[in-house]
C-alpha cells in the first residue's frame, strides 16, 4: 500500500471516528435525557397543580353554601317557631333571610361553575397523566434499544481507534505533522483527483503532478494545497 493511499485510509478511519463519537455522544444525550418525557411531566404538573386549586375553591364554595343554608335554617326557625311576635323583629328577621337567600344563589352559582372547572381539569389530568405512563412504557422499550446502541459504538470506537492507531505507526511523523495540519486548517486532508482535477479545487492538474501522486506519492495540490490521492 503506498503512502498515500495510508493517508487517506486514517482520513476515511478519522472520519468514522468521528462519526461514531457524535453517534455515542447523541445516544448517551438521549439516554440521560428524555425531552418528550419532560415536557409530558412539567404539564401534567402543572395541570394537576390547577386542578388542586380549582378543587380548593370548589370546596370553599361548598362551606359558604352550608354556611348560608344553615342560617337561613336558623332565622327560618325562629321566624316560624312562634317565639318571635315582634313585628319588626320579623320583618328583620325577614329582609335577614332574603338577603342570606341571594348570597346563597350567587354562592350556588360559583360553585356549579366551579365544579365544572373542576371536573374539565380532572378529565384533562387523567388524559395527561395516562399520555406519560404511554410515553414511559415506550422510553423503556427505546431505551433497551439505545443502551444495546451505545455498547456497539462503543465497540466500534475501540475498534476504529486501535486501526488509527496502527496507520499513524505506519507514516512517518513529517507526513503525519503535514496531515493533522491539513486536515485542522482544511477539513479534509487528502483529496481525490478525478479525470486529472482536484476534487477539493476543482482546479485541473498538471499531467506529470498527477501521475506522480497515481504511483503513491505524495504530491499536495499546488492550488489548494491538499495531498492528492488517486485510486
Amino acid at each position: 500500500m503506498s503512502l498515500a493511499s495510508r493517508l487517506y485510509q486514517l482520513q476515511e478511519t478519522d472520519s468514522q471516528l468521528r462519526e461514531k463519537r457524535r453517534i455515542l455522544k447523541d445516544t448517551i444525550h438521549r439516554l440521560q435525557t428524555n425531552e418528550e418525557l419532560s415536557r409530558a411531566e412539567a404539564e401534567l404538573a402543572s395541570e394537576d397543580e390547577n386542578l388542586q386549586q380549582a378543587q380548593k375553591q370548589q370546596r370553599k364554595l361548598e362551606w359558604e353554601v352550608d354556611d348560608y343554608t344553615a342560617k337561613i335554617a336558623d332565622i327560618n326557625g325562629r321566624l316560624f317557631g312562634g317565639k318571635v311576635t315582634n313585628p319588626k323583629e320579623l320583618m328583620a328577621l325577614e329582609q335577614d333571610v332574603r338577603g342570606l337567600k341571594k348570597h346563597l344563589s350567587e354562592k350556588e352559582e360559583a360553585l356549579l361553575d366551579a365544579m365544572g372547572v373542576s371536573e374539565d381539569l380532572d378529565s384533562h389530568v387523567s388524559s395527561l397523566r395516562a399520555n406519560v405512563e404511554t410515553i414511559k412504557t415506550a422510553w423503556n422499550h427505546q431505551s433497551q434499544d439505545l443502551i444495546a446502541l451505545k455498547s456497539d459504538t462503543e465497540a466500534d470506537i475501540a475498534r476504529l481507534t486501535e486501526m488509527r492507531a496502527t496507520t499513524r505507526d505506519a507514516i512517518e511523523s513529517g507526513v503525519l505533522l503535514s496531515y493533522d495540519q491539513l486536515s485542522q486548517s482544511k477539513g479534509v486532508a487528502v483529496i481525490k483527483v478525478e479525470r486529472g482535477r482536484c476534487k477539493g479545487c476543482n482546479m485541473q492538474l498538471p499531467t506529470g503532478q498527477w501521475q506522480r501522486a497515481r504511483a503513491g506519492e505524495v504530491i499536495h495540490c499546488s492550488s489548494c494545497g491538499r495531498i492528492l490521492y488517486v485510486e
